[in-house]
């Protein structure tokens, strides 16, 4: 029988590539994958692409169940909220009652001693995977070059951030995703792996000039001041607490006080086999978008 494995947030950043990763496995008919659907609207985003969506909702506990039922691993991705927590718990406690084996856990990266609320967040719920017994890979990116990048097609000719000039580490959402693929398809192979994912170390500077280079139009870094970036979150409607704990580690950084932030590792090129994707090949195979825009 086919293993049939889960994604939550499938029509999200690091879900929906996830899903791409895994089409030709569930076409051939060796994975049954299944598209968590908040919404008729997501289902609908996931029918059109052809994949099969199953309602889910963190916060309409009944739906997790049935979602979860026959289900042999799942990707496990939440929000930017502290709802993550009890999100979490609702799909563990739903996963251990249906009999689900196999948990990758998307995280974020930073040491396990890490003062900043929302990286300990998910490091409670990597224990919390632990404690209840089910295999499980942890999965621990730092800086996506797609958020960087989705800002860029709003604004092509500038990237902004609260950093400074100081480097830190990126990787992209399909690296992500096809570390998390892995783990998801031979889960014996990575049982009771945490894995941290960044793959190159850069400023913003320097991203500026590469994608000037690659765009063929100027891009500038506009730096702000760490200071300014909790009201901005609060604006654009990020729940409070989150936004306080991403708004000190920015602070952290932009002082030369977190450690771990401008850390590479080699974990997509050994799990996967093949080079990871740098911010120059990350930009050549988008510019295109930028056009669209």
């Amino acid at each position: 029988m086919a293993r049939r494995i889960l994604i939550t947030a499938a029509t999200g950043t690091v879900g929906s590539a996830a899903m791409r990763l895994l089409a030709d496995d569930s076409r051939a008919g060796t994975i049954e994958l299944l598209g968590a659907a908040r919404s008729g609207k997501s289902a609908e985003r996931l029918r059109a692409r052809g994949f099969t969506p199953v309602a889910f909702d963190y916060d309409a506990p009944k739906t997790l169940r049935p979602a979860l039922e026959g289900v042999d691993a799942v990707f496990l991705i939440t929000g930017y909220t502290v709802d993550m927590l009890v999100h979490s718990k609702r799909l563990l406690d739903a996963a251990k009652a249906a009999g689900v084996g196999h948990i990758v856990h998307l995280g974020a990266l930073a040491p396990d001693d890490t003062p900043h609320a929302h990286f300990a967040w998910h490091q409670l719920i990597e224990r919390a995977i632990e404690s209840m017994g089910f295999s499980f890979t942890h999965l621990r990116p730092n800086f996506f070059m797609d958020t960087v990048w989705a800002g860029l097609r709003h604004r092509p000719d500038r990237v902004v951030h609260f950093v400074g000039d100081r480097k830190v580490s990126w990787i992209s959402a399909q690296d992500i995703a096809a570390v998390g693929v892995a783990s998801l398809i031979e889960p014996h192979a990575h049982n009771g792996n945490t894995y941290p994912l960044a793959v190159e170390a850069l400023t913003f500077t320097e991203i500026a000039t590469i994608l000037s280079d690659v765009t063929g139009r100027p891009v500038d870094y506009r730096p702000r001041n760490a200071a300014e970036l909790l009201p901005i979150l609060l604006k654009q409607g990020m729940d409070a607490t989150y936004a306080a704990s991403l708004a000190g580690g920015v602070a952290a950084i932009e002082a030369g006080g977190m450690p771990l932030a401008d850390a590479i590792y080699p974990t997509v090129e050994t799990i996967t086999g093949r080079k990871s994707v740098g911010w120059r090949e990350f930009a050549e195979e988008r510019k295109g978008d930028l056009a669209e825009a």
